[in-house]
Formats: structure tokens, C-alpha cells, sequence
């Protein structure tokens, strides 16, 4: 296997490992809801993952990174919320008498991704760096780096949904209020990391 593509293998894999918002939702919904819900949460990150490889791809990041502010503002705003929803402090933030499930885990993971200018911003800084071939199109590059960070993206997520009732049980926490204690601490845990990294 090519130098580069493993270097990028290992650097993907340690920075989506790094406790984040995507990482530590889907441990909190994990924990709070259960492992389905996790999973499909970590469907819905992966699928911007792959979203914001094609805009990556079709030159459509800049659209994006040229309106950096906005992205930003709307997206911690959309991740306060839905932080502040778990832990009971908002009433539910969707409709449900919407035609469109937009309370779905797996969507809520979608939106999460697609609306942090983060991601793309990264993808642009950080994909150049591995470009492994002199032949091959640059496009082409870009879409396979996509996949490769996508797939181990995937795996590392829907382990962590599944392993989180372990991990959970490590703290010998047994009462459902010493649960709800627990889960709340994640989140504001959660709103921390947030606020930190804008």
C-alpha cells in the first residue's frame, strides 16, 4: 500500500478518535437511547462525510469556506440546541406533525455534519497533504482519501455506539437516576467542547 495512503489511514483514524461533538453525541445518544440510535447517528455523520467529499471533489467547498461565519453560527446554534433538548432544558425543536421525520437519529447526524464548515474546511487543508499519485487525477485522488476517511470514519463510530453501554458500565452506575446524571454530565461535557472549539 502506498506511504501516503497509510499515513492518511493512521491520521484519520487518530483525529476522528479525538473526543469531539460527533464523538461524544454519539456516545451520549448511545447511552441515553440505545445502540440502534447510535448506529444511525453515525450513519447520518458518515453520509455528510461523503457529501462534503463531493463538494470537496466538484470545486463546491468554496462556497463554504467563503461564507465560513454563516455556516458556523448556524451550525453551533443547531448543536446548542439539540444539546440543550437532551438534557430537558428545550421542548423537542422538530415538528411532529412534519410529513418528514427531521427528528430522525439518522438525519440529526446529517445535518450535524453537513452544516459544520469544520469538516470541509478540513477536508481542504488536510486531503492536499496525502495526495499519493503523480498520474492520477487530483479529483480521483480526493474521492478515494474521501472513501478511506469515510469507511474508518464508520467503523470507529458505530464501535463506539456499540461499545458505549460497556464503557457506560465501567462507572457501576445502576440507578436510572444515577444514569440521568451521568448522560447529562456527557452533554454538558459536550456543550463544553462545543463552545472550546468555536
Amino acid at each position: 500500500m502506498n506511504t501516503e495512503i497509510i499515513l492518511f489511514l493512521i491520521s484519520s483514524i487518530t483525529l476522528t478518535l479525538m473526543p469531539g461533538p460527533d464523538i461524544l453525541f454519539v456516545i451520549s445518544q448511545s447511552i441515553s437511547k440505545n445502540r440502534l440510535t447510535g448506529v444511525l447517528i453515525s450513519l447520518g455523520l458518515c453520509s455528510g462525510l461523503l457529501i462534503h467529499t463531493i463538494f470537496l471533489v466538484f470545486g463546491l467547498s468554496s462556497i463554504i469556506s467563503n461564507n465560513y461565519f454563516i455556516f458556523q453560527l448556524f451550525s453551533s446554534f443547531y448543536l446548542l440546541l439539540l444539546m440543550l433538548q437532551e438534557i430537558n432544558l428545550l421542548p423537542n425543536i422538530y415538528s411532529s406533525r412534519s410529513n418528514f421525520n427531521f427528528n430522525s437519529p439518522y438525519l440529526k447526524g446529517l445535518i450535524m455534519n453537513l452544516i459544520n464548515p469544520k469538516v470541509i474546511l478540513f477536508f481542504i487543508a488536510f486531503f492536499p497533504a496525502f495526495l499519493f499519485s503523480n498520474t492520477l487525477d487530483v479529483k480521483i485522488q480526493f474521492a478515494i482519501l474521501g472513501l478511506i476517511f469515510f469507511t474508518q470514519a464508520l467503523m470507529i463510530f458505530i464501535s463506539v455506539s456499540y461499545l458505549s453501554e460497556r464503557i457506560f458500565n465501567l462507572f457501576n452506575i445502576s440507578s436510572k437516576s444515577s444514569k440521568i446524571s451521568f448522560i447529562k454530565t456527557l452533554i454538558y461535557l459536550l456543550i463544553i467542547v462545543l463552545i472550546w472549539l468555536d
